[in-house]
This record gives C-alpha cells, structure tokens and sequence, in this order.
C-alpha cells in the first residue's frame, strides 16, 4: 500500500511541479510562515467524527481571503479549508498533499498549512499518506521546513512530522536506519547548498529523530 501511494505522489507531485515552473524565485528560508488564529470564529468540522477545529485567520503574514479568492490556488486546497472536502485513503488526499512541493513559494505557505493540518487529523488509514509529502517538502526546503517547524514552541508540530515520516514517509523500509539516515541527509544536504552549519546540524538530526521514531514504532 506505501509502495503504491508513492508511486501516485510523486506523479502527482511532477504534474503540479511542471504547472508552477514559471512562478518567481524568491528566498524560501525567508518567507513568512506564520500561521495565526486571532479570536477566529472559523472553524473546520471533522464530518467523521464530529471534532471541531480553529482555522487559522492568516497564513505566512497574509490574510486567508488572499488564497481562497486567488484563482491560482487549487480548488481542492480551499475546499478543505472550507470543510467541503475531507482528506481520506484516496487519490485526492494524494493530490491535495502533493502541492506542497510546489515552486511558487507565495502559495506553498497555504498548502503547506493543508499538510500540515492533515497530519494533525490523520488517524488510521489517513496516516498512510501525509508522510512521503511531508518528507518531501522538508528534503526540497530545508530551511523552510526549519523556520516552520520553529515556530511551534512546544515542538508538537516537529514531533507529529518526524513522527508521520516514519510511519509513511519513507519509500523503502527494509533498510538499516543508517542507509535510511544516509538517505535524508544526503538529499537534503543537495537542496542545502548555502546553507550554514547550524542548519546542517539539524539536518543531521532530524533524520536520526526520524529513524528514532520509526523504532518505537515497531
């Protein structure tokens, strides 16, 4: 079933890649990636189960109107934001999750929070499919997937994603946690190449965080 979600995300994910080459470079380290609830009376309902969650007001410093009314946005991104579309073991989720990795780096914020709040919803069959896109993003934008994940304080947010990762995110789990190690450093390190030796610390260690996730998992 992994093997088969990976193969569908990364077609997916060379299709919205190809749609968005054309969108400006800009540094993504620097994006403003905030994501603030502020007194919101919007809130997002689980038809599944009936839980009810905040949304957020603003996204990486803009306000949520900017993507639900740019037509540039996909569809099905603000239909989940709107509650009209509910992330499970299908072939949408899998598109859905898939623009995070996208090259226009005004929208990625907004389907970065749609990964994001996907993971924090995920329970049995939903958690096969964050993982592999998740990854993904963190391995394309290093320093953007460490601005976002400092921006929890509580480390909540770092946790549930290494902890996704290692649960769906990996393409081959009969490796040694060393070549899987290997693997993530290496790809990331590619994507990282000015980056300073604090963040390829934490590249470090955030595939051994992934790896130690993954043992407690067995």
């Amino acid at each position: 079933m992994k093997r088969l979600i990976f193969i569908l995300f990364i077609i997916a994910s060379c299709k919205n890649s190809t749609s968005t080459n054309q969108a400006a470079s800009v540094d993504s380290s620097k994006l403003n990636s905030s994501d603030t609830i502020i007194k919101s009376k919007n809130v997002w309902l689980d038809r599944l189960n009936g839980v009810k969650y905040p949304l957020p007001d603003t996204i990486a410093g803009k306000p949520i109107s900017f993507y639900l009314d740019n037509p540039k946005v996909a569809a099905i991104t603000k239909d989940f934001y709107k509650g009209q579309f509910r992330p499970t073991d299908n072939d949408s989720t899998i598109q859905l999750l898939s623009f995070v990795s996208t090259n226009d780096s005004t929208l990625r914020p907004f389907y970065r929070w749609c990964l994001d709040f996907t993971i924090t919803i995920s329970d049995g069959a939903l958690g096969e499919y964050p993982g592999m896109p998740a990854l993904a993003y963190a391995t394309k934008f290093p320093e953007e997937f460490f601005n976002y994940m400092d921006e929890d304080m509580s480390r909540q947010r770092y946790e549930h994603w290494t902890e996704i990762i290692a649960y769906s995110g990996l393409n081959n789990y009969n490796r040694t946690t060393t070549e899987i190690e290997k693997e993530i450093i290496s790809n990331m390190l590619s994507n990282c190449h000015f980056c300073d030796v604090n963040t390829k610390s934490r590249i470090l260690a955030f595939a051994h965080d992934i790896t130690k996730a993954l043992k407690l998992q067995d």
